[in-house]
């Protein structure tokens, strides 16, 4: 079969029939024009596979012109990984077992870069029964097997960050049946898994136990925010005590919504859970401390415990007052909430989800689905941090009770002891205010004798001036206390000296007066308290400094001997 180039043919007015004999010509040159100007590639070929004429659309696909292909097949054209499925095609249609050839497949372009067609082949006769060449008909699909490419990664990392988010997430269809639940909602709901027995289809997989907040009291599946939303309920941080089928009890909290479509008809529900365990321990273990406050004020009996257990609580429980705070407000602001925006989105465009991916909008969501997850994560890991340091403070606090109550019991004992474990003492109980609010603590001991005294009364004193040496360093450049123990022959020296704001001389005297303070929020106490302590213990207390913003040196002085009081017995 031959061709004339496309430039030369003429077609004449045409006003018969093209039937008639005298216009066998004109037909032969409307049918060149027709394939040399076709929108789609189109291709002549032998049965060897060898190229005997292409047209204009399938030269510009290639890149090669018509003398280069004249020189090329199909099988030698055709990228490797398709080449033998594209062999094996055409020898089927040439044996006759097909009557036509519609595949999709990879040529090779002049430059290397493969392009991606469909090609439609069927074989041509002259008029005989026997075929003489064949023809395909190629359609550029780069286009779409790219969107097809990224629609897909798309879902895939949609699907990924559903799973990996920290919180569980469970929806269903319009029949209430769950459909959707990622790795986080397997665990909290016991959910089986692959390496799990499965449970009979269309069975409700929730195989946790779900409680009011009493623990006691069953929550059936109909009454369940996934199931209440889907009546058209809008659940909103709905707490729920969930046992595992592993015996854990895990507190959550539950906010739902219904999936409605672009005609408002509904598709389902989605419901998103928190897991606030660790969060409600902490505020349980909280209140315990509270209350062991409160019995160890009582056994103490007397206004000065109660005064000396907030003093050194104080500190911590501002840590704990600060975390509980940060975790609260991080809960109330978390972006939990912009999943269901994003589910409702999905919901949405259910009907074309694939277009809408692929689209100027859609191609955005898992881009944002990632910062989503990332912020959530963040959220959680900030949670989990606070909650840790939360627990800690607790753990400090139920330590500055025990030893408050041990001091309480035997309150007024004179003991023969080491000084430096007081120091010690005092410096753990100020020791979540040093750290939170960056003040480096230095201990410079000596070795010194052990001293007879009233240690309860040591440990008021300590507390209070290196909780005010603290105070002291919060607006200095470099925050320091360090704390010396020095000894004479009559006396143990403990020495606390900060690099704060430093003490007026004309104040020097009157910080130890009964309601005198520099502090906007103090009380004018503590320093008056230690003061009258220091002298019933047979020693001194006094300050030292060069002035403004030279810091300030406070010195206890603790006999080696205890004084005869009538205290002592």
């Amino acid at each position: 079969m031959k061709f004339a180039s496309a430039e030369t043919a003429v077609l004449p007015a045409l006003t018969e029939p093209l039937e008639t004999p005298a216009h066998f010509g004109q037909v032969e040159a409307l049918f060149r024009n027709t394939v040399e100007h076709a929108p789609v590639g189109i291709a002549f070929a032998n049965p060897d596979g060898g190229f005997r004429h292409c047209n204009r659309a399938f030269c510009s696909m290639l890149g090669f012109n018509v003398e280069e292909l004249s020189r090329k097949s199909i099988a030698s054209l055709t990228l490797t990984e398709d080449r033998e499925s594209t062999i094996a095609g055409h020898a089927r249609l040439w044996r006759g077992d097909i009557a036509h050839l519609d595949v999709e497949k990879r040529y090779v372009r002049k430059d290397g870069s493969a392009l991606w067609v469909r090609v439609s082949t069927s074989l041509v006769r002259a008029g005989g029964a026997e075929p003489v060449c064949s023809v395909e008909f190629l359609r550029d699909i780069s286009a779409r097997k790219e969107m097809a490419a990224a629609l897909l990664q798309n879902q895939s990392l949609l699907a990924t960050v559903i799973a990996e988010l920290p919180l569980a997430l469970l929806a269903c269809d319009v029949t209430g049946r769950v459909t959707h639940y990622n790795r986080a909602a397997v665990e909290l709901f016991g959910i089986p898994t692959d390496d799990t027995p499965a449970l009979p289809r269309g069975a409700y997989p929730v195989t946790s136990q779900v409680y009011q907040l009493d623990g006691t009291t069953p929550v059936p599946p109909e009454e369940r925010p996934l199931a209440r939303a889907l009546r058209g309920d809008h659940v909103s941080d709905a707490e729920f005590v969930i046992l595992t089928p592993a015996g854990a009890a895990r507190t959550a909290l539950s906010s739902a919504r219904r999936l409605l479509g672009p005609a408002g008809q509904a598709l389902g529900a989605v419901a998103v859970v928190q897991d606030i365990t660790e969060r409600r321990l902490a505020e349980q273990e909280l209140e315990h401390v509270h209350k062991q406050l409160v019995v160890a004020s009582r056994q103490a009996g007397m206004a000065e415990v109660a005064t000396n257990v907030l003093h050194n609580v104080g500190n911590v429980l501002n840590s704990v007052n600060v975390s509980a705070s940060l975790v609260a407000e991080r809960v109330a602001k978390s972006k939990c909430t912009r999943l269901g925006q994003v589910a409702a989105l999905l919901a949405e465009h259910a009907g074309d989800l694939a277009s809408f991916l692929a689209g100027a909008q859609g191609k955005y969501l898992p881009g944002y689905l990632r910062e989503l997850a990332d912020d959530l994560v963040r959220e959680r890991d900030t949670a989990v941090a606070e909650l840790s340091a939360l627990r800690g403070n607790v753990e400090h606090i139920k330590e500055i009770v025990a030893m408050q109550q041990s001091y309480a019991r035997r309150g007024g004992i004179i003991e023969t002891l080491d000084v430096r474990m007081l120091v010690d003492d005092s410096l753990r109980m100020n020791e979540g205010a040093f750290s939170r609010h960056g003040v480096t603590s230095i201990r410079d001991y000596r070795d010194v004798p052990l001293i007879q005294v009233d240690k309860h009364k040591v440990l008021q004193i300590l507390v209070n001036v290196i909780r005010n040496a603290k105070y002291a360093c919060e607006e200095a450049g470099e925050k320091r206390v360090t704390v010396r123990i020095r000894a004479t022959d009559s006396s143990v020296l403990i020495s606390v000296i900060d690099t704060g704001v430093g003490i007026p001389r004309e104040n020097l005297e009157r910080i130890f007066n009964h309601g005198f303070t520099t502090r906007p929020d103090g009380h004018g106490f503590g320093l008056h308290s230690s003061a009258l302590a220091a002298r019933e213990l047979g020693g001194s207390l006094h300050a030292e400094s060069a002035g403004h913003g030279q810091g300030a040196t406070f010195t206890l002085a603790l006999p080696l001997a205890a004084p005869e009081s009538p205290d002592v017995r």
